[in-house]
């Protein structure tokens, strides 16, 4: 008796046409899969699908549990490559509870980063100081080593943020390289750190105005630790793209927007797998155990990420919980803002905190240096 082949086997018209469009979701999955690794420069249509992992997750994941329940042997050719993606998964979804996590140790560090989006309301509201808020924040999660991206304060004068912060909060030192800046007030990145800053500067090489690298050697104990702060190129949209995304349509001024939010997708990813080129060649260049945290403006399927934390332990991945959402305002489901850091720590703890004080979610994490 001859075998039969498993896709051989009758199936209905709607079965067959399900199947087909089976077909076309993997083919997407597995396209995604290869926007973590391609350069955007090389194809960059790709980076399209690995923005879209997570309906394309879901989709494949209906396709399992409709072959589970009408031929369950088909559910394989789904279930295989979902299964394949495991380690691109568990950069977004922890799978652990609280209860695996371990409390902050005193050899330890406290590690934090935040676009503070200049200290401006998301949503209009005008009882909101969201400078006061930051600031019991910090006070409250005491980290060590704080990172700011799109931070703001006065230059001179008695309402300096970063004197204030500085001084409230306990640290010892800081790097404040604003991107703009006047006689009086700059806006950039900063680097608050409980241990001394003997070293600091810019990775000038693909940098675009504010959205760029710094970075600061910090000593602890007798250890010296190279902090890196990464605000990678933003998507640069405008509130009619961002309501365009949300509610689109099939009008011709719609069609237009497509082609106008197209460009500037296409453009965001090559440059950030530029500024993602320049910054891992800085890191392979230093001596020291480095912690690399920011924004990177991209989800844990990009090439950008994944060029950056080759070699490096992802904090999410080793202790996080949940979907990591660290980017709400547009659409809530994207991880956006990472700590990674070198395979000479120990991670101990990592917190997203669900607080709207931005359009991003704070990002905290405890590691320690092992000896």
């Amino acid at each position: 008796m001859t075998k039969r082949n498993l896709f051989q086997k009758n199936l209905g018209i709607f079965s067959k046409v399900i199947l087909l469009c089976n077909v076309i979701a993997v083919l997407f999955l597995l396209l995604s899969y290869a926007a973590s690794f391609i350069n955007p420069k090389t194809i960059w249509p790709l980076a399209f699908f690995g923005l879209g992992y997570l309906p394309i997750l879901l989709v494949n994941i209906g396709f399992v549990i409709y072959w589970l329940l009408r031929k369950p042997k088909y559910a394989l050719f789904t279930l295989i490559p979902v299964l394949g993606g495991w380690s691109l998964l568990t950069q977004h979804m922890g799978f652990r509870s609280k209860e695996d996590q371990e409390l902050k140790t005193d050899s330890g560090m406290r590690v934090m980063t935040f676009n503070a989006h200049l200290f401006q309301v998301v949503k209009k509201s005008a009882d909101k100081d969201v400078k006061n808020e930051v600031l019991h924040l910090l006070k409250k999660t005491d980290p060590d080593v704080v990172c700011f991206q799109e931070y703001f304060s006065k230059i001179k004068g008695t309402k300096q943020t970063t004197q204030r912060i500085k001084k409230e909060v306990g640290f010892k030192s800081y790097y404040f390289e604003p991107a703009m800046k006047s006689e009086h007030e700059g806006y950039g990145q900063i680097i608050f750190s409980k241990f001394p800053i003997v070293h600091s500067g810019v990775i000038t090489k693909n940098e675009y105005g504010i959205n760029r690298i710094i970075f600061a050697d910090i000593v602890k104990n007798r250890d010296t630790i190279r902090i890196y702060n990464v605000h990678l190129r933003s998507f640069g949209l405008q509130s009619e793209d961002k309501e365009f995304i949300q509610n689109p349509s099939t009008t011709p001024a719609d069609e237009h927007a497509t082609r106008r939010v197209g460009r500037k997708l296409k453009y965001a990813f090559e440059r950030r797998g530029r500024q993602a080129e320049a910054l891992r060649a800085h890191i392979d260049s230093t001596r020291y155990p480095v912690i690399v945290m920011g924004d990177f403006n991209d989800t844990p399927m990009s090439y950008s990420v994944n060029l950056v934390g080759r070699g490096l332990r992802n904090t999410f991945k080793e202790k996080g919980q949940g979907w990591g959402v660290t980017h709400y305002e547009m659409l809530p489901l994207f991880q956006i803002d990472y700590i990674l850091c070198s395979k000479k720590f120990a991670i101990n703890r990592y917190h997203i905190i669900k607080e709207k004080l931005s359009d991003h979610y704070p990002v905290w994490a405890d590691i320690e240096l092992e000896k």
